[in-house]
């Protein structure tokens, strides 16, 4: 399985791999902004701080769209530099399952490592179901996520295993095979979601069910 998602995550990038070599460095750059307006340690918080705090708000949004961005390549539809910007659309939305979503995963966390890292797999899939379904509450979002990925954890965490050479070679570059390598694991996890999502068995709307 995890062969045939990064082969076909590799088709869906031929002659696409220099544009989004180019749109996750637009990515990391806009990402590093707020990082600047940090203040040195044992400082006082600033305004400059707050400036560093409003950034990081308004940034939370480009997570989904290079989400969502590699989900159009995984798909082969048009793909645009405007699109990594998409989710600006739905702003507080998508500020909000950030939000959510990070104070849930921080939570778990804070009990123990694995099941911190356990629920980060039970979650990875909400930036994606907001796409298919703008809709979809938060809450909702990050409930059919944990449902989707009921019995795929450990696939998941074979497929992100199966990265670590290629997070080696980052590494040894001084980070620049990043810039493919980024985008050829984004791409092989949209093609991962897609794969669940064929496979998914429809949710009854009555039934409630805790996000966490």
């Amino acid at each position: 399985m995890i062969k045939e998602l990064k082969l076909s995550a590799r088709e869906s990038l031929n002659g696409r791999w220099v544009f989004m070599a180019l749109m996750f460095l637009l990515f990391l750059i806009i990402q590093g902004i707020p990082t600047t307006f940090s203040s040195a340690p044992n400082e006082d918080f600033q305004f400059i701080d707050l400036i560093g705090f409003v950034l990081n708000i308004l940034f939370l949004p480009l997570a989904i769209g290079w989400a969502w961005l590699a989900l159009s390549v995984a798909r082969k539809e048009e793909a645009k530099i405007v699109d990594l910007f998409e989710p600006y659309k739905l702003f507080l939305k998508a500020v909000g399952l950030s939000l959510v979503q990070g104070i849930l995963l921080g939570l778990w966390f804070l009990l123990l490592i694995v099941p911190g890292i356990i629920k980060s797999f039970s979650y990875m899939l909400t930036y994606y179901i907001l796409r298919d379904e703008p809709s979809i509450g938060i809450l909702d979002a990050i409930t059919r996520s944990r449902q989707m990925m009921d019995g795929h954890k450990m696939e998941a965490f074979m497929l992100v295993l199966s990265f670590i050479g290629w997070f080696l070679l980052g590494l040894i570059t001084i980070g620049i095979a990043f810039l493919w390598v980024g985008p050829y694991f984004s791409v092989t996890l949209a093609k991962f979601y897609d794969r669940i999502r064929g496979e998914e068995a429809p949710v009854e709307e009555s039934t409630f069910v805790a996000p966490y």
